[in-house]
């Protein structure tokens, strides 16, 4: 083992610590030597980790995006990039995600994790064939969710024919509730095909965040907590806010579903500031920092295991009679805002997390 920053036996406990860590890893120094690797990461990068201790970060790993690099580089800057194209060890134009952060302030030791993706990046949400099938799906769903409320349309207006005020009254009621059913329903399927992005402008989070919890709360049952944990320094961020009402109602109303037939049934709504989380996404426009924190948390029993890698795609549910839209939605209005959205599953706090990162709002 080469000692390049730090104790023997600092480095010895991070050794022990990687050893059995499923994920390539990486610890560097405040110089980006690399001080300690896990069996992983030899394997990711075709080499020994005598041949990986004791060089550079940038001599390991490069990046196919210019703009990129210097972030990786940085070594107090936090990274989260997807689907990133490169040039590791010995393996060329390798796909990852990657994660990187400060893991001992004092030293400024960073883990560098890389986690092998699939040529285009599991983050894009296609497989081969699967726009078609979506296609389909969004038929065969709006053919479904259309007939019934013309159904019940065509039966209100036959009845209108000689009835009484009251219940012609009634049925138009009816006739107008059906229809604009339907116009939501359309609403919701073009929120999906719509190119232009939301305008977007420095927001002050909490009104939205307000506003959609009190819907959450009046549509929730008696015994469904719904939690505020507010940081009230977060400055405001470049979002919209009609977008984000929606996000969080959307993020709500499945955490209800998923604690509704639970005792103690607990949902949590907070706000941080993470300094240095930077996200790049593949898109071209580099890297972007997104401290901003919105956290919607419950205490069910998580998504199905074997639905956790598509939960974002469309027409994907893992509730009996779900449309699978809403973490569709959320996901593209996240990113129509330049910002970010993740789920993580908490075993040992039994808790589910799905976490909206957004930009700050420039100055001036």
């Amino acid at each position: 083992m080469v000692v390049v920053d730090g104790s023997m036996n600092d480095v010895a406990a991070i050794d022990d610590l990687l050893h059995h860590h499923p994920i390539p890893s990486i610890i560097v120094d405040r110089g980006g030597m690399i001080i300690a690797v896990n069996q992983a990461i030899e394997s990711f990068f075709n080499l020994s980790r005598s041949a990986i201790i004791g060089r550079r970060l940038t001599q390991m790993l490069s990046m196919k995006d210019d703009s990129l690099q210097p972030v990786l580089d940085d070594a107090s800057a936090s990274l989260s990039a997807y689907g990133v194209v490169m040039d590791a060890g010995r393996a060329r134009d390798a796909v990852a995600d990657i994660a990187a952060d400060v893991i001992s302030p004092d030293k400024d030791w960073r883990i560098v994790a890389l986690h092998p993706s699939p040529r285009g990046g599991r983050h894009q949400h296609h497989r081969p064939g699967s726009a078609a099938r979506s296609a389909t799906a969004a038929a065969a769903m709006l053919a479904h969710e259309i007939k019934n409320p013309l159904a019940g349309i065509r039966g209100a207006a036959q009845l209108m024919t000689n009835v009484d005020a009251e219940r012609a009254s009634m049925l138009r009621e009816l006739i107008c509730s059906e229809v604009d059913r339907i116009a939501q329903l359309i609403d919701s399927m073009q929120d999906f095909t719509r190119d232009t992005a939301p305008s977007l402008a420095a927001t002050n989070i909490y009104p939205a965040l307000t506003q959609a919890t009190e819907i959450a709360r009046a549509a929730a049952s008696d015994g469904i907590a719904i939690i505020d944990s507010f940081d009230p320094s977060i400055p405001q961020a470049w979002a919209n806010h009609q977008a984000l009402v929606q996000i969080i109602l959307n993020l709500l109303t499945n955490a209800i579903a998923a604690v509704s037939d639970i005792s103690s049934a607990e949902i949590t709504i907070s706000t941080a500031f993470r300094h240095g989380l930077k996200y790049y996404a593949g898109d071209g426009m580099g890297h972007r920092a997104l401290p901003i924190e919105i956290c919607v948390s419950d205490n069910g029993s998580g998504v199905p295991p074997h639905l956790v890698d598509d939960i974002f795609n469309p027409f994907v549910s893992g509730r009996t009679g779900g449309q699978g839209l809403g973490l569709a939605l959320v996901d593209k209005l996240v990113r129509d805002m330049g910002g970010l959205v993740q789920h993580e599953r908490d075993e040992k706090m039994e808790r589910t997390h799905f976490r909206v990162h957004l930009c700050q709002a420039r100055e001036g």
